[in-house]
């Protein structure tokens, strides 16, 4: 399983609207709904806040972590957004957000769904990734230099 084929294209959001937590939770469900058929908006959204309450996803260096488990899903599905002015999420460092990482796993899953958290954070390590994705324009150009770290990120640990 690779990252690229759980932030595919049509999960890609390259302008996010939001400005707070709360709105950007609502925002990724909206976007997530037609990638999560069957799933239910409110379980969604009561399972990110849920999560959220352990403990902020918020990361550092400008990134978000957002994730939950539902039921019957089947799979692991990826939402990637960018914020270009940034997002209030109370995050560790305090800093806006502008990358965020939104994953959806199986309940019954929820291995598959720890190996996307790992290679995200294999992403993570490299400090050219984050202005590189900041610095691209529309879903397939995301979509691009996000295959493109993790091409390299593949290199640079096998």
């Amino acid at each position: 399983m690779t990252i690229s084929s759980i932030f595919r294209l049509e999960g890609i959001v390259p302008r996010l609207r939001s400005r707070t937590k709360d709105e950007l939770f609502r925002e990724l469900v909206g976007c997530l709904s037609p990638l999560c058929p069957g799933v239910s908006k409110d379980a969604l959204l009561t399972g990110l806040h849920e999560r959220e309450k352990l403990m902020t996803t918020g990361i550092a260096r400008h990134i978000a972590l957002p994730h939950t488990h539902v039921p019957g899903l089947g799979k692991t599905i990826g939402l990637l957004g960018v914020s270009r002015e940034g997002i209030d999420y109370q995050s560790l460092d305090g800093e806006p957000v502008h990358l965020v990482f939104c994953l959806v796993g199986d309940d019954s899953q929820p291995d598959a769904h720890i190996k996307v958290l790992r290679s995200l954070a294999l992403l993570l390590t490299n400090p050219e990734f984050y202005p590189s994705m900041m610095r691209a324009k529309g879903p397939r150009d995301i979509a691009t230099t996000l295959e493109q770290f993790e091409a390299l990120t593949a290199k640079a640990f096998s």
